[in-house]
């Protein structure tokens, strides 16, 4: 009978340590046997995958980019709002990301040109001299084109890269319908550009057998090729429109304005989202400190009565109030300065809580600093408190922020807002006749445009100027990318030198701003004799 037993394979159970838990060993596990069985193992992230005590309670969920979106997103949006219209904290920390950004616009400059090769040099200045006025032509164009570019027809093109960026901001993304209008609508070019709120487009259609996901349509590579949208805002909707009717828009009718923080990820969270909890719970401690210190500056002392005759103490109520009502009760309104009269036998007792403390200032400061952090503000730029900072530390510090301005406004507003209009915009203008391409010139040279932002303001005016000019002069850049730099146009700067230097000679002026003349050293001495060394001037 013995034969017939067959023995069990040994079977060790770990306990895992702080609970009565058993689990099986790791299969092929490379950790030593005593740290297996010894209930603690040694993994690579200790904090993240052990079973301590300080990880025991940590357990998160495996969300990709989609599904974390759509559970949280809606509930993001509502809160993000809610702070941005009612904390002025997060109000602020929205105003000066959206001037940051965007400022008076990110504008374009043409950079429309044919090819010279094969050309001499006479044929080769002509053909420079005419792509020159076709430029100026689509600067001109654009511009009288950027006061008609609303739909709604409140703001012009640079107001509207301002809301798109704040809806992006507060609420995670920014629709942008590219709306072709009728040649009987008699606009400069026959576009016009309507925004639309992120829940235009219910993140929750999900619709894997059609390729639909959060509201967006695929191809089979994996392509946007439509939205679908709302024809109204789902929170504007009326008893008579409860349903809001849903509209399949072409993707290439639509620029969708949003940051992905994830490979994947379709739809954008509010920037705020990080910090959301702290703005709240800041909010809310800054309004109870307030309304304590409102409420102790309110009363000064009492005084109490005695009366002789009860009906006496029965014919009114205290000092400055009306009697007691039906039920006996009556409401005492505090005002500064109040010497409130009590009844005999009345007696009254506050709460006496400690001061604020030193403490104060330090906890907001670092709550905002939080705050700040997860904006992707400077603390500085959204407190404006500037008390702990100089000069070397603010460049420093904006330097880094800039950076992260400059990144944003490159990835996101020139590629997924400025980039799909201006073709669609240059395509209409051709198509309508308000463009005519030169000769030789190709559409996609046509297309050919650089898109530069609002410059930032000197921080040292003189140190700064000197720079770019040291710059220039040693070749390790060009007037036009340091023109370009400030916000402007080369091409304009010098047309309106030339006007200048040309109005300057016809009245018989000299200026030193004239590139043509020498700059002379101011700090040479004009009764020294000395002849003074030329300075050199950029250009």
């Amino acid at each position: 009978m013995a034969s017939d037993l067959v023995a069990e394979p040994f079977r060790t159970r770990v306990k895992v340590k702080g609970t009565d838990r058993y689990v099986e060993p790791l299969a092929g596990t490379d950790l030593p046997v005593d740290v297996v069985l010894g209930g603690a193992p040694a993994r690579p992230y200790e904090i993240v995958g052990g079973n301590g005590r300080r990880s025991r309670s940590w357990r998160v969920g495996s969300y990709g980019p989609k599904t974390a979106i759509k559970y949280g997103l809606e509930e993001l949006r509502r809160k993000s709002r809610d702070q941005a219209r009612k904390n002025p904290y997060a109000g602020a920390a929205v105003d000066k990301l959206v001037s940051n950004i965007i400022g008076t616009g990110i504008t374009p400059r043409s950079l429309a040109t044919r090819s010279y090769e094969g050309l001499t040099k006479a044929q080769a200045k002509k053909r420079k001299a005419e792509d020159a006025v076709f430029r100026a032509q689509i600067q001109k164009l654009f511009l009288a084109w950027t006061d008609e570019a609303d739909a709604v027809g409140a703001l012009d093109f640079y107001g509207l890269q301002a809301l798109a960026v704040r809806g992006m901001v507060e609420g995670g993304e920014t629709f942008t319908r590219l709306r072709t209008r009728r040649a009987e609508d008699g606009l400069t070019v026959p576009l016009q550009l309507q925004l639309l709120e992120g829940d235009h487009c219910p993140h929750t259609k999900t619709e894997p057998s059609e390729r639909i996901w959060q509201g967006i349509s695929y191809d089979a590579i994996g392509r946007r090729t439509a939205y679908h949208l709302y024809r109204e805002h789902p929170g504007d909707a009326s008893a008579a429109t409860s349903f809001p009717e849903l509209s399949e828009v072409p993707a290439a009718d639509v620029c969708h304005l949003f940051r992905a923080m994830r490979p994947g990820q379709d739809r954008g969270e509010p920037w705020l989202a990080r910090a959301l909890r702290t703005l709240y719970d800041l909010d809310g401690y800054l309004d109870a400190e307030l309304a304590r210190k409102k409420n102790a500056a309110l009363l000064v002392g009492f005084i109490k009565r005695k009366f002789e005759d009860a009906e006496e103490a029965l014919g009114g109520g205290p000092l400055g109030t009306e009697g007691a009502d039906e039920a006996g009760a009556g409401t005492v309104d505090f005002e500064p300065a109040t010497l409130q009269v009590l009844a005999d036998g009345e007696d009254i007792t506050f709460s006496n809580p400690p001061d604020v403390g030193p403490n104060f200032d330090m906890f907001v400061r670092q709550s905002l600093r939080g705050v700040a952090v997860a904006a992707g503000l400077l603390y500085e730029e959204l407190s404006g408190d500037y008390s702990q900072l100089n000069d070397r530390t603010l460049r420093a510090a904006l330097n880094s922020f800039r950076r992260a301005i400059e990144m944003w406004q490159h990835h996101l507003i020139v590629f997924q807002f400025c980039r799909p209009i201006w073709l669609r915009w240059i395509d209409l203008a051709i198509l309508s006749g308000a463009l005519t391409i030169p000769s030789g010139m190709r559409r996609q040279d046509v297309y050919a445009v650089k898109w530069i932002p609002q410059a930032w303001p000197y921080i040292h005016p003189v140190q700064d100027v000197q720079g770019k000019t040291m710059e220039v002069q040693a070749g390790f850049s060009s007037r036009t990318q340091k023109v370009a730099e400030v916000g402007y146009d080369s091409e304009e700067v010098d047309a309106e030198n030339a006007a200048d230097n040309e109005r300057a000679d016809a009245l018989q002026l000299s200026y030193t701003s004239d590139g043509r003349q020498k700059a002379v050293d101011p700090a040479a001495s004009p009764d020294d004799g000395a002849t003074a060394e030329p300075t050199p001037t950029a250009g």
